[in-house]
C-alpha cells in the first residue's frame, strides 16, 4: 500500500533523516520492491506445506508456558523500567540498560509479544477456543503491552493475527481490515505526542487523560498528511531507508557486508569475549550512518539487511536465510503445530526486525519445547516439573543475553 501511494504522488520524503525516494528515478529501489512480493511465492512452490491431515504433537502446555512467558518477562521489563514513578519513557528505557538483567529480559519480552499471538491462533485451530475469544484475548494482551511498554507493534501482531483467524472469510477480513487502518491511522498520528507525555506527571489514569489531550490539540494545531498516516501504520519510511541502503553499500566506503546476516543471531551462544568483532546489530549501523546517532536503530524492511550483505544477490541469500530457519524449525519439532505458527509469527516480525530476531526467537522456542520434552520422559511431580520449564526458559534467556550485549 505505501508503494502504491508512493508511485501516485511521485515521491516519499522523510524530513527528519533527510532521506527522499523517488521511485520513478530511484527504479533500482522500486524493482526491489515489485520483485520482492513475488519472491516468497516462488519459493513456497518449491516446498510442500505441511498435511493438515497429519498428526499435532505439540505439548499442550506450550501454550501456557508462552503466555506466562510473555507475563513474567513484560511486567519484570516494567518494573526495570520504573516507568511507575513515572518519567519519559525512552529515557527511562534507556536508563534501564544500566542493570544487567534488563537486556536478556527485554529481548526475551520481544519475542514473547511475538509468541503469545502464535498460541491464541492455535488454540482457535484446535478448537479450543472461539475465534471471538480469541480476539478478546489478543486485545487485552495488546493493550497491556501497549501501556507499559508503550511500543505499537502488539497492535500489529493483533491486526494480523485477526486476518489470519478470518482468512476463510474474505470479505469480513477486507471489512475488518479498512476499518482497523482507519483505526490505526487516527491513533498512530496522535501515539508519538501521547507516549512521550504519558507518563512524564507520573503513572496514572489522570496522567494517560491529560497526555491523550495534549496529544489531540497538538494534531488540531499540526497539518495533517498522507505520508504521516502511512509511516503511522506501515512504518513506510523504511522504504526510504531501504533507498539509502540502495544507493549507499557496495561503495570503497561500505563495502557489503557478506554474511553478516547469518552469522549474527547464531552468535547467540558464542561468548563477547571469544569473537570481539562480531556482527553488530544493523539497525545501528543505519542508525549511524544516516542520522549520525550510534543509539538510533532504523529499520529497512526484510530486503535492506540482505542488500546490503549480497548487493544484487540479494534474493538468494534472502531465501537461503528463510530456508535456513525454515528448517530450524522443523528441527526444534517436526510435527508441533503449535511451533510451526511461532515460526510463522517470527518471519513475520522478520519485516520489522533486523536477522538476530529470529536466532532470539528460535532460541526461546526451543528452550520451553526442550524443557516440556524432559519434563515428559522424567518422573518430576508437579512442581518440579513448573520448576524444571521455567529453568529452561531462564537458561534461554541467558542465552540470548551474550547476543545482545
Amino acid at each position: 500500500m505505501p508503494l502504491a501511494v508512493f508511485l501516485f504522488q511521485g515521491q516519499s520524503e522523510v524530513p527528519d533523516l533527510q532521506l527522499v525516494y523517488r521511485p520513478y528515478s530511484d527504479v533500482a529501489t522500486s524493482g526491489m520492491l515489485i520483485g520482492g512480493m513475488y519472491l516468497f511465492p516462488t519459493l513456497r512452490l518449491a516446498f510442500a506445506r505441511v498435511d493438515p491431515e497429519s498428526p499435532d504433537h505439540s505439548d499442550p502446555r506450550m501454550v501456557s508456558t508462552v503466555v506466562m512467558l510473555f507475563i513474567v518477562t513484560g511486567a519484570v521489563s516494567f518494573l526495570l523500567t520504573g516507568l511507575t514513578s513515572g518519567g519519559h519513557w525512552q529515557e527511562n528505557v534507556d536508563g534501564a540498560f544500566t542493570n544487567p538483567a534488563f537486556l536478556p529480559i527485554k529481548y526475551a519480552a520481544n519475542v514473547a509479544r511475538n509468541a503469545v499471538f502464535a498460541v491464541l491462533l492455535y488454540r482457535v485451530t484446535r478448537g479450543e477456543m472461539t475465534v471471538g475469544s480469541a480476539l478478546l484475548a489478543g486485545l487485552v494482551l495488546a493493550l497491556v503491552d501497549l501501556f507499559t511498554t508503550f511500543n505499537r507493534i502488539t497492535a500489529v501482531y493483533l491486526l494480523i493475527m485477526a486476518m489470519l483467524l478470518m482468512k476463510h472469510r474474505p470479505i469480513r477480513m477486507m471489512l475488518a481490515t479498512i476499518a482497523s487502518l482507519i483505526g490505526l491511522s487516527a491513533f498512530s498520528t496522535l501515539w508519538p505526542a501521547f507516549r512521550g507525555l504519558a507518563t512524564a506527571q507520573g503513572y496514572s489514569a489522570s496522567a494517560f487523560s491529560e497526555a491523550w489531550s495534549a496529544a489531540r490539540r497538538a494534531q488540531e494545531l499540526a497539518p495533517g498528511s498522507l505520508a504521516a498516516s502511512l509511516d503511522g501504520i506501515f512504518e513506510s519510511s523504511n522504504i526510504a531507508v531501504l533507498n539509502w541502503i540502495v544507493q549507499s553499500y557496495g561503495t570503497v566506503e561500505r563495502p557489503f557486508l557478506q554474511f553478516a546476516m547469518f552469522a549474527r543471531p547464531v552468535t547467540l551462544l558464542l561468548p563477547g569475549a571469544v569473537w570481539p568483532s562480531r556482527p553488530e546489530n544493523f539497525g545501528l549501523f543505519l542508525g549511524e550512518g544516516i542520522a549520525h546517532m550510534p543509539s538510533l536503530a532504523l529499520n529497512s524492511t526484510l530486503y535492506g539487511e540482505s542488500y546490503a550483505n549480497f548487493g544484487w544477490f540479494w534474493p538468494l541469500g534472502l531465501c537461503a536465510f528463510v530456508l535456513l530457519w525454515h528448517n530450524v524449525y522443523r528441527l526444534i519439532a517436526p510435527n508441533a503445530r503449535v511451533v510451526q505458527m511461532m515460526g510463522a509469527f517470527a518471519a513475520i516480525a522478520m519485516w520489522r526486525f533486523d536477522a538476530s530476531f529470529v536466532g532470539c526467537a528460535a532460541l526461546l522456542t526451543g528452550g520451553p519445547v526442550c524443557g516440556l520434552w524432559l519434563v515428559r520422559i522424567s518422573r518430576f511431580k508437579s512442581a518440579g516439573q513448573f520448576y524444571f520449564i521455567a529453568a529452561a526458559g531462564l537458561v534461554s534467556i541467558g542465552l540470548m543475553a551474550e547476543q545482545v550485549r
